[in-house]
């Protein structure tokens, strides 16, 4: 019996200092990273001093992770230093074209509320108090400054139909478009679609697109009135969400991305003629970046913008030291949610511990490799950083590579925001 306790105790230990081997192994990284560098301090600056180059016409605000409610807050906060500081006059998010046009209506002045229309978004990680506020502030602002001035939300996605195409068929209804045959779109926004469509329903709906455009087009004329433009938008948003949902699973990626960069391009030149021909993107760190973060993924819409506009696009992502986020668990059908929580081992991270708010951000693009010689190194050596995606599994915690990339960050981003701490958003459903 003393000998079986024995082998008991032994076994233990063995269990126990295994167990503390993966620990330290699993979060080496992130106990490396966990020191002051008194040069990234030194030139880091507080987010009183953000500041926007005059040529800049796309300003792509990142995310590290989805389900973070510091990240919803800067949306708001940065867009109101970009409009009332530079004259922006939109923020483009990372929603469906359809989905936002409630939310601009409301902003325009129309009967609503922003709660409401938030949690009616298709992205349950909308269904936050913080981006009603978000919808809110745009309207007082707009209730504050002439028509002309007034800015406006888009969404530049191009995953769910539905919305956009039930604001196409308000728009025929007020537009006295009558006697096409809609059963085709009908289907494709009921529960019964299939994925793949089939090649019949196919047809049948771009025939039914074709025949709504030339109708819209005939009672438009000359009169280019923003639900007009906005009407036929959609019919191009619902042809391209037909190719994307016949692409494989693989090239869905790409392909969505490039379609992204195709959509804030048309925001952008929209803007040009109603606007101040300047917008601000809000999307993922993933999309806003400048080169891939993703091995399946070739191209970003970040990469896209910035080889079509060079300057003109400033990618700014962010990232944390620590962060319980909230997060759509898996990728199954049935949509819920749990709050996870990781750790980046982003040293530069690690230094909002020390600043008076818990984040600060540095402009690499003013980096100097003589006066700020360490921090330039840094940013332009391989750095790990956190980088979440909607949708999260506990076993992804054996798996840095499911919330860490390890890059230059200057090839991603043309600065960044870093918190030491961040925490969950609390969607409702």
């Amino acid at each position: 019996m003393k000998v079986l306790k024995k082998i008991g105790k032994v076994l233990l230990i063995i269990v126990l200092v295994i167990s503390m081997v993966l620990v330290v192994g699993l979060n080496i990284k992130t106990i490396l990273a966990s020191h002051k560098n008194k040069d990234v301090l030194a030139a880091a600056k507080t987010f009183d001093d953000l500041t926007v180059r005059d040529d800049v016409e796309i300003f792509g605000l990142g995310e590290a992770t989805h389900g973070n409610k510091e990240f919803q807050e800067a949306k708001l906060e940065v867009l109101k230093v970009l409009v009332e500081k530079y004259g922006y006059s939109a923020i483009v998010l990372e929603a469906d074209f359809g989905d936002c046009l409630e939310a601009n209506a409301y902003i325009q002045g129309a009967e609503g509320d922003a709660r409401e229309i938030a949690n009616n978004m298709d992205f349950t990680l909308y269904h936050t108090q913080e981006m009603a506020d978000l919808f809110d502030w745009m309207r007082e602002y707009n209730a504050s400054v002439s028509e002309d001035k007034h800015i406006r939300v888009y969404g530049f996605d191009m995953q769910y139909p539905k919305k956009g195409i039930n604001f196409l068929f308000d728009y025929m209804a007020k537009n006295g478009i009558e006697g096409i045959d809609v059963s085709g779109l009908k289907y494709i926004i009921s529960d019964e679609r299939e994925y793949p469509l089939p090649e019949e329903k196919s047809t049948q709906v771009k025939s039914e697109l074709d025949e709504i455009k030339k109708a819209i087009e005939a009672v438009k004329g000359n009169s280019d009135d923003f639900d007009t433009v906005c009407a036929l938008k959609v019919i191009d948003n619902t042809l391209v969400n037909m190719d994307y949902t016949q692409a494989n699973y693989v090239d869905q990626y790409e392909f969505r991305d490039k379609e992204m960069a195709k959509n804030v391009s048309w925001i952008l030149d929209l803007e040009k003629e109603i606007g101040s021909g300047k917008i601000m993107l809000a999307a993922h760190d993933g999309h806003i970046g400048k080169s891939s973060q993703n091995v399946m993924l070739k191209t970003t819409m970040g990469k896209e913008l910035k080889e079509k506009y060079g300057d003109a696009y400033y990618s700014f992502g962010t990232d944390f030291f620590k962060s319980k986020f909230n997060s759509r668990v898996g990728f199954s059908d049935k949509i819920e949610r749990k709050n996870y929580y990781v750790t980046s081992a982003d040293p530069m991270a690690y230094q909002a511990k020390y600043t008076e708010d818990g984040r600060y951000f540095l402009d690499f693009e003013t980096l100097s490799p003589e006066e700020n010689k360490a921090v330039y190194d840094l940013v332009h050596s391989d750095v790990t950083m956190g980088s979440v995606g909607e949708g999260f599994s506990g076993v992804y915690y054996l798996f840095h590579s499911a919330y860490r990339i390890e890059q230059p960050p200057v090839d991603y981003y043309d600065g960044m925001m870093f918190y030491y701490e961040v925490s969950p958003i609390a969607p409702e459903e």
